[in-house]
């Protein structure tokens, strides 16, 4: 690819075309208008770039502030005019367009398709050969590149973006135009989508991708695998959301087929961890013995996940975070879908569990969805949880707890808070707990509180 010879000029509107291999399939109408707006105001601050065809001039890159430029009925505007091929054309649009947030990920690898086409690669082609320059150059695959590999490698490092990337964003070509629709429907990311096109069965994509706007790109991508390698049956109980991903995952370990169909049944009717559903197949596998080898912890925490899966709602919940790792608190709170996590610890610090610091709970909640809120309010005085450590009487620390905190007590409002709420402190055992306190004054007032 030779480097573009370009001039500055001022064109006529109605001499510019509209640039034929743009990846940009649709533009906002009120996008353009808030920018027609601005040059209505201030001009065409950023020349567009075109090249010479015939009497007219195609557009390389600008055709957004081109069409901004006639509703602000400007005559001419400003542009570079460029000596440039069709492929060249078709990479400086696509350039210009990555760069912008909201063209989508199809719209992208159609375009990034359309520049090894203009080059005489096509994308199937392209694909499998990023991927091996990727390899390649990451040092997995020892070997030299091919010329062909070679002239692939020099567009894309005029493309700009990682081999892998670009092997992610044309894999996504494999779907169906159907499916490539809806998929534009639904906003899926280039990460899930690139995830479903790896699934072979059509039936399996098309639920995939129906599954896919309520999963994370991660979730995505463990439970495509697993639809692609699973039996019928597995694949379907993921597909129907009676079995977690990585609960699948487990069971995609064992070996053999009867033992593997007894350990779905068993992962359909409960609610586990991968852990838990580890030690229910060793069960399975080898004679029963009288006590798991899983923690006592853990044992604790498959009960309550088992009996959360079961319970009604609730007005309220509250939850301690000792013996348990942060993976499960957030397990636990989301097994109830808590939108507000109230902290009602006076100092928010643990000095040996820093996942539990205040800092650290307000941006995970948030990034969880969950509202993190500190009331210190209702936290134990210093003085109150010193003397308590060195009588050990928990019925004057109770006394003692209710007398100072009545008032705050008082002003108590659940309808403060986004339903549902859990009222957090350190204890597993709610009965040595203040917050149980918290919970027996709000259930004098006819509210129904659980224990997480």
């Amino acid at each position: 690819m030779s480097q573009s010879k370009l001039d500055v000029r001022m064109l006529r509107i109605d001499e510019i075309r509209p640039n034929p291999f743009q990846p940009r399939e649709s533009f906002a109408r009120e996008d353009i208008q808030e920018l027609a707006n601005s040059v209505k105001n201030a001009g065409l601050l950023q020349p567009i770039s075109v090249r010479k065809h015939g009497n007219t001039y195609q557009i390389i890159a600008g055709e957004r502030r081109w069409r901004a430029s006639q509703f602000a009925k400007l005559k001419e505007i400003p542009a570079i005019v460029k000596d440039a091929s069709d492929s060249q054309m078709m990479i400086e649009s696509l350039i210009e367009n990555l760069n912008r947030k909201d063209l989508e990920p199809l719209e992208k690898a159609r375009g990034l398709a359309e520049v090894y086409r203009l080059e005489g690669i096509e994308s199937a082609e392209a694909s499998t050969m990023l991927n091996a320059v990727a390899k390649i150059e990451s040092g997995f695959t020892k070997r030299e590149l091919t010329q062909e590999e070679k002239r692939l490698q020099k567009i894309a490092d005029q493309v700009g973006l990682s081999y892998d990337y670009q092997y992610r964003l044309l894999s996504q070509l494999r779907l169906t135009p159907e499916e490539q629709k809806r998929a534009t429907e639904l906003k899926l990311s280039y990460g899930k989508i690139s995830s479903i096109s790896s699934i072979e069965d059509k039936e399996d994509r098309r639920e995939m991708i129906e599954i896919a706007p309520d999963w994370e790109v991660g979730k995505v991508e463990k439970a495509s695998k697993i639809i692609r390698k699973a039996p019928k049956s597995i694949r379907k109980a993921v597909l129907n959301r009676e079995v977690e991903p990585d609960i699948a995952d487990e069971i995609l370990n064992v070996k053999e087929p009867e033992i593997q169909e007894k350990a779905l049944q068993i992962a359909k009717t409960g609610a586990y961890t991968p852990i838990g559903m580890k030690t229910r197949i060793e069960q399975l596998t080898r004679p029963r013995i009288e006590l798991p080898t899983e923690s006592l912890e853990d044992q604790i925490f498959n009960k309550t996940m088992w009996n959360l899966s079961r319970i009604g709602d609730y007005d309220f919940y509250t939850v301690g975070y000792e013996k348990r790792t942060f993976e499960q608190f957030l397990s636990i709170l989301k097994a109830r879908k808590v939108a507000t996590l109230v902290d009602v610890r006076r100092n928010p610090v643990s000095q040996y569990r820093e996942e539990f610091n205040k800092e650290f709970l307000t941006e995970s909640m948030r990034k969880n969805g969950i509202k993190y809120v500190h009331r210190p309010e209702l936290g134990v005085p210093s003085e109150t949880r010193r003397k308590l450590e060195e009588t050990g009487d928990y019925d004057w620390f109770f006394k003692e707890y209710d007398q100072k905190t009545a008032p705050e007590l008082n002003k108590l409002n659940l309808k403060d808070f986004t339903q549902p709420v859990a009222f957090m402190c350190v204890e597993l055992d709610p009965t040595k707990c203040h917050r149980h306190r918290i919970a027996l004054d709000l259930e004098k007032r006819g509210c129904q509180g659980y224990d997480l």
